[in-house]
C-alpha cells in the first residue's frame, strides 16, 4: 500500500528558520520530522509517496541512497497544486486505498484502527477527526453513524453542527482521487469532501494528541511529545533534569539541560542551563539560560534568551 504525505508548504509561519531548512525536514526529537512519519507508517505500507513543492532539492538529496525501510517517491510540483491537487499529481504511483497526511501533524492517531473500519463500512473516504472546545475558529463536520452528512465553516459559537474538525489525515479509494481535476489547484477539503458528504464518506474521531507543528509554540510541542519518555538517561558533561534528549556527537560541559530539552548533533556548549527548548545542530553557546526556545542552526550565543526562534536568517520572538 501507498501512503502520500504532502511536505509542499513554504513553511511561513516558522520563519526565519524555514529560510535555510524546509519544514519538512526540520527535526522531532532529533530525526526529520518526514522520516519520522515515515518510519512510523504501518508494515502494511511499503511505500511512501512525498508531494513536494517548495525544498525540492533538498528532499531529493537528503533521501538519496537512504534507507529507511519503505520505498520513496518523489513527486514535485511545478506550482503550488493545493492539497487536493498535490494529491492528484501522486495519481500514477498508487495501487489502491491511499493514505493521505499532512506532513506537518503530529498525533496518537491509530492508523490500522482507522483501516480496519474504513474496509468495515465500504467506504470511499474515511477523515479522521480530532474534537476541539471551541469549533468556531474551524471547519467542523456532522457526524450521524458514522457518516460524515456535511461540513460547516468557522460556525458561530451556538449554532456548530460537532466540535469535530479535519485533522489533516485520511483513507481514500482511487475515485475520491480521480474527482480532482488534474493540473490545478485544487483543496479536497473546501471543494472535493462536500461532494461526497453523506455517500460514502466516514469519520474516524480518535483521542490523544493533534499538533500541527507550523507554529514556534507548536514545533516546540511536537518535539515534547515525539520524545515521549526515551530521552537521555545521563551525560558526562551535563546534569540532567527530567526528560530530555541529548545527540551522541554533543559535547556539553558543565550543563543543566532539561526538562523537555532536545539537543541536536555537533552542539557545543558551556555553563548553559537549557529548558523547554530545541537546540538544532552545530550550535555553540556559553554561560546562558536558554528557555522556551528554537535555536539553529550554526548559531552561536552567549546571552540569556527566552521564547525565541533564532537561525542564521535572523531572530524573531514569539
Amino acid at each position: 500500500m501507498e501512503a502520500i504525505i504532502l511536505v509542499g508548504g513554504l513553511g511561513t509561519r516558522l520563519r526565519p528558520l524555514t529560510h535555510t531548512i524546509p519544514k519538512p525536514l526540520l527535526p522531532l526529537a532529533n530525526v526529520p520530522m518526514v522520516e519520522r512519519m515515515i518510519k512510523n507508517l504501518p508494515e502494511t505500507f511499503d511505500t511512501a509517496i512525498l508531494a513536494v513543492n517548495y525544498g525540492l532539492n533538498e528532499m531529493e538529496k537528503y533521501f538519496d541512497g537512504k534507507d529507511i525501510g519503505k520505498k520513496i517517491v518523489i513527486v514535485p510540483e511545478e506550482e503550488p497544486l493545493g492539497t487536493g491537487g498535490a494529491m492528484r499529481n501522486c495519481f500514477d504511483h498508487i495501487t489502491g486505498t491511499t493514505a493521505v497526511f499532512n506532513g506537518d501533524v503530529v498525533s496518537s492517531i491509530n492508523l490500522e484502527k482507522m483501516m480496519k473500519q474504513h474496509v468495515k463500512t465500504g467506504a470511499k473516504g474515511t477523515l479522521a477527526l480530532w474534537e476541539v472546545d471551541d469549533p468556531s475558529r474551524f471547519g467542523v463536520v456532522e457526524l450521524k453513524n458514522g457518516q460524515i452528512t456535511q461540513f460547516q465553516e468557522k460556525p458561530e459559537k451556538g449554532t456548530e453542527l460537532s466540535n469535530l474538525i479535519n485533522a489533516g489525515n485520511y483513507l481514500l479509494e482511487p475515485e475520491i482521487l480521480e474527482m480532482i481535476p488534474t493540473g490545478k489547484k485544487i483543496s479536497i477539503e473546501r471543494e472535493i469532501y462536500p461532494k461526497v458528504a453523506g455517500n460514502g464518506l466516514y469519520g474516524f474521531p480518535f483521542e490523544g494528541y493533534f499538533i500541527d507543528s507550523g507554529t514556534p509554540e507548536s514545533y516546540l510541542e511536537a518535539n515534547f511529545k515525539s520524545l515521549g519518555k526515551n530521552g537521555t538517561a545521563a551525560h558526562k558533561g551535563a546534569s540532567i533534569r527530567g526528560n530530555a534528549l541529548i545527540h551522541e556527537s554533543a559535547k556539553l560541559k558543565d550543563c543543566i539541560i532539561g526538562s523537555d530539552a532536545i539537543i541536536g548533533p555537533g552542539v557545543e556548549m558551556e555553563k548553559c542551563v537549557i529548558r523547554k527548548s530545541v537546540i538544532l545542530s552545530n550550535v555553540s553557546g556559553y554561560g546562558s539560560v536558554i528557555e522556551e526556545c528554537i535555536i539553529g542552526p550554526d548559531v552561536s550565543f552567549k546571552n540569556d534568551l527566552t521564547r525565541s526562534l533564532i537561525s542564521p536568517k535572523g531572530t524573531i520572538s514569539f
